[in-house]
């Protein structure tokens, strides 16, 4: 039993030494790491001109409290298990976060403004233009910083 729990806690323990970001951090062509940071930044916050369209804290609204606890709970029962790695549980659930916030990019509101129109941008979906931020939202895993 207690060989049992020290090989658990050493699994566990992964989980400790890394964490899961989720963004617009792929390398894209259309956009530069600055200007998906500006775009980022605009459409999650609004400016002057352009109201606000929270794809990012609008998944978190929308999945934190059951979608990602589910998945992070089978994660972890996963590695406890000795059926996935940290890392590896740290990507699946990584994979759902990506796929939540592209979901929230998809449905997202306000619809455009009458002066962005579909002739000057091609289709008329608040947070499309190039494609270049829906296709930006990755995942990677980190080192956890020491606390």
């Amino acid at each position: 039993m207690i060989k049992k729990l020290t090989m658990q806690r050493r699994r566990l323990n992964q989980l400790n030494d890394s964490e899961v970001s989720v963004g617009a951090i792929k390398s894209v062509p259309e956009h530069t790491p600055e200007e998906l940071q500006k775009i980022v930044r605009y459409n999650e916050f609004g400016t002057d001109k352009i109201p606000a369209r929270s794809f990012l804290r609008g998944s978190v609204y929308r999945n934190g409290k059951h979608g990602w606890q589910f998945v992070s709970r089978e994660a972890v029962k996963g590695v406890i298990e000795g059926k996935l790695t940290g890392n590896t549980a740290y990507k699946l659930v990584g994979d759902r976060m990506v796929g939540d916030v592209k979901h929230q990019i998809d449905i997202i509101g306000p619809a455009n403004a009458p002066s962005t129109t579909v002739k000057k941008k091609g289709r008329n979906r608040p947070l499309i233009d190039t494609g270049g931020l829906y296709r930006s939202i990755d995942r990677e895993v980190l080192k956890r910083a020491g606390d």
